[in-house]
């Protein structure tokens, strides 16, 4: 893809000098989602998984109502059959749809589900706001440090109230 841009540029009759903006394409590696399955349940022979987050905490734009599948990492037991499951959030709306007919072998309540490529899509441009859930632990990585908190899970009740001194 990179060798048929710079083609391209190179035969532009365009003199000046061209930036490319990258991005998204730089940061959507940069990161993971990580959430748990809370609930499991089928409906019309169509499978749900439930998990404790949602669209508020991951969004990859350009999706298209979850009809793309993203890469997912599943960690659990691996012994069963393969399913196709939607995976939904815990949010009060029917729009909270992560991916819709993804394949996991033996999925089970407590599970933990890692959405890959999700540096571009969730702490930044997610509504992580959104029906005052409270906000995720966020972790960074770097090779030397491992892991180290850059913000604890935070509780968005305490933004709901408004206090005074003068009662």
């Amino acid at each position: 893809m990179l060798l048929a841009l710079s083609q391209a540029i190179e035969h532009l009759s365009f003199q000046g000098q061209v930036t490319l903006e990258m991005g998204r394409f730089i940061a959507a590696s940069c990161g993971v989602y990580a959430t748990s399955v809370v609930d499991l349940k089928t409906n019309n022979d169509q499978s749900y998984c439930i998990v404790d987050g949602g669209i508020h905490q991951l969004n990859y734009y350009g999706q298209m109502l979850a009809m793309k599948k993203p890469f997912i990492k599943h960690y659990g037991s691996q012994n069963g059959e393969v399913r196709e499951w939607t995976v939904c959030g815990s949010l009060c709306t029917s729009s909270d749809v992560l991916v819709r007919q993804y394949p996991f072998k033996d999925l089970n309540q407590g599970d933990h589900l890692v959405f890959g490529k999700t540096g571009a899509y969730s702490a930044t441009e997610g509504m992580s706001m959104f029906l005052s859930r409270d906000l995720p632990l966020v972790l960074l990585y770097s090779e030397h440090e491992q892991y180290r908190i850059a913000r604890a899970s935070l509780a968005t009740d305490q933004f709901n109230f408004f206090h005074s001194e003068r009662g």
